[in-house]
């Protein structure tokens, strides 16, 4: 009977000090559980704090929209019939052209400028015949280092033969003296103009 009752106590100590115990650990994990949430959250917070920084930090340049327009104008006959050529250069308002001029390391400053168009318009008789070119037209008479950057400034005709009309465009990097000249043709068939012709490419920064 006295040995029943030891054996009864101890297990009766066993237990309340598992129950401590299990107590015990589920405090710390609980503990340990909400210290790893607690930097979770906090990591987080300073992640997004860090790219607001960032964002807030970039300057935003945003030139102006070219309103004057650049005009050229060539009449000439082809098979007796006149043709009036009208040129006209200007911006668009989309902001299209993207470069970082930040230096490594410094503040981010992403300068914006808007793409450079030429109208072209084909004047016979009462047929009028239109057309576009912008730099992408000489992309691959470019090296593609100075197109990324580049846009189209002006557009002229120099001369024209038969059915053949004779122009350059000089292509430049906003606010730089870093500006190619392509010299090409484009042939009057139908009352319609045809592709550009690709002559020569050449530097001719100033």
């Amino acid at each position: 009977m006295k040995q029943l009752l030891i054996l009864t106590l101890t297990l009766l100590i066993l237990s309340s000090c598992n129950q401590k115990k299990s107590k015990k650990t589920q405090s710390e994990f609980k503990s340990k559980t909400e210290i790893k949430v607690e930097t979770k959250s906090e990591l987080k917070k300073e992640i997004e704090t860090i790219q607001s920084k960032k964002k807030n930090d970039t300057i935003n340049n945003y030139w102006a929209i070219i309103l004057d327009t650049i005009s050229s104008k060539k009449e000439f006959k082809i098979s007796d019939l006149k043709h009036t050529l009208e040129l006209k250069t200007y911006s668009l308002n989309d902001s299209s052209i993207v470069r970082n001029l930040a230096q490594n390391g410094e503040q981010a400053y992403l300068d914006h400028s808007h793409k450079m168009v030429t109208d072209f318009k084909l004047l016979t008789d009462s047929i009028v015949y239109k057309k576009q070119i912008d730099r992408t037209n000489f992309e691959k008479s470019l090296i593609p280092e100075f197109y990324e950057k580049c846009n189209l400034l002006t557009t002229e005709i120099d001369s024209t033969k038969g059915n053949t009309v004779y122009l350059n465009s000089n292509l430049g990097v906003p606010d730089t003296s870093n500006i190619w000249r392509v010299w090409y043709s484009i042939k009057i068939k139908n009352d319609r103009i045809g592709n550009l012709e690709i002559n020569k490419t050449d530097y001719v920064g100033m």
